[in-house]
């Protein structure tokens, strides 16, 4: 099979199916909000997104094992399928039924994401593959903007199921397209216990932390901002969401490039050095009570967080990782296990100080060891080409 230096067909027919699934997760927050309103617990109410982020969790070794079986073409449209059930589901405020969305969509968004990414790494050259996996993301990222902006409206106008059917419309579209895209070889199957190896080898663990800064902070990001901007009035809450929303989707675009001037082991620690930084300034303005310098800093960690995605998945792909599917899901078990511990740590942050400051200097500071590590283990240079058995097994799915 020939390598493609951008396969635009493949990467808009992929794109499209996760934007749809990115749709119906960035519409659980007005979801919440209405079932606040009925009179469930905050906390019960935010739970589905506990639920959604341990779906992918659970989702992303099967969903690999899968691809070695049977291709990643197949388990993407697995993955829309699943999603476009949860999206459906989701079309209710009955808590129960909610909750069973979230867990759909976080195993749909694990399975067609991780084999989306898997798919773009075989039909793409060096060249192009962090600026192909980084157009994947920022496709799931921009339907999470899309929900978020458009589920309160929606949901006040015509109910919780006019998001939820357009979400599932757009996930369910593409998905007989996928199996008409050339098909891709196949890696060999894997033991359960060969998923252990990225994680007792230091370039697994750093890449799986590197995962957690870009992701599970966007996580906090989304769980907090909201309630940071509250203790501003001085600042357009809703302009800065979107303003963070867009460069977040901008800097899963923009990554690539990134790499493509330089090199991806280079692109990921520039971009979450950025990310450093913009979050120890945040810290500094809410520490001295300094509200404009904090909005622009909030607006510039979006594209800190989406920064480093295509340059870092990447590198999963590259000769720098024996096997990309197996670092793959140590990228993303422990960047979700992130996304689990940071809102909380941040959460308990706020109760004990009574404010934002230590929460963001805590996340800085995470970034900046991050990078550290980062440049110690795996270095700043560029890799050597890959050799001529770069993962194409015979038997293409």
């Amino acid at each position: 099979m020939a390598r493609s230096s951008l396969p635009a067909g493949a990467l808009a027919v992929l794109g499209t199916g996760l934007f749809g699934i990115g749709l119906a997760v960035g519409g659980y927050g007005a979801s919440v909000t209405a079932l606040i309103e009925q009179g469930v617990a905050a906390d019960v109410a935010g739970f589905g997104m506990t639920i959604y982020l341990l779906g992918q969790v659970v989702a992303a070794l099967p969903a690999d094992r899968l691809t070695r079986r049977y291709g990643p073409r197949r388990v993407v449209v697995g993955g829309f399928a699943v999603g476009t059930a949860g999206a459906i589901i989701g079309g209710t405020l009955d808590l129960r039924l909610v909750y069973l969305s979230r867990v759909l969509l976080g195993v749909g968004t694990s399975a067609a994401l991780l084999a989306g990414l898997k798919y773009a790494g075989h039909r793409t050259d060096r060249e192009s593959r962090s600026l192909a996996q980084g157009l994947l993301g920022g496709a799931f990222t921009l339907g999470l903007a899309g929900g978020l902006v458009a589920g309160p409206p929606l949901l006040a106008r015509y109910g919780p199921v006019a998001l939820a059917l357009l979400a599932a419309i757009v996930t369910a579209a593409p998905a007989a397209l996928v199996l008409r895209l050339e098909a891709v070889p196949t890696d060999p199957v894997r033991r359960v216990a060969s998923y252990l190896a990225p994680l007792r080898s230091t370039t697994g663990i750093v890449l799986g932390l590197a995962n957690m800064m870009s992701f599970g902070l966007l996580i906090v990001a989304t769980t907090w901002y909201g309630d940071v901007l509250g203790t501003e009035p001085t600042l357009p809450a809703t302009v800065i969401l979107l303003g963070f929303s867009l460069a977040t989707v901008g800097g899963r675009f923009g990554g690539g490039w990134i790499a493509r001037a330089l090199n991806e082991r280079a692109a990921v620690a520039l971009t979450l050095g950025l990310l450093c930084l913009l979050l120890g300034g945040a810290a500094a303005a809410i520490a001295i009570d300094a509200p404009l310098v904090l909005g622009v800093m909030l607006l510039g960690t979006g594209a800190g967080f989406g920064l480093p995605f295509g340059p870092l998945f990447g590198l999963a792909f590259s000769n720098l990782a024996d096997d990309a599917g197996l670092t793959l899901v140590t990228m993303m078990v422990i960047g979700n296990a992130g996304a689990l511990v940071y809102p909380w740590l941040i959460g308990r942050s706020l109760r004990q100080t009574g404010s934002y400051t230590s929460g963001f200097l805590l996340m800085a500071l995470s970034v900046g060891v991050v990078v550290v590590l980062l440049v110690l283990t795996i270095g700043l240079g560029s890799l050597p080409s890959p050799s001529s058995g770069d993962a194409d097994v015979a038997g293409g799915r």
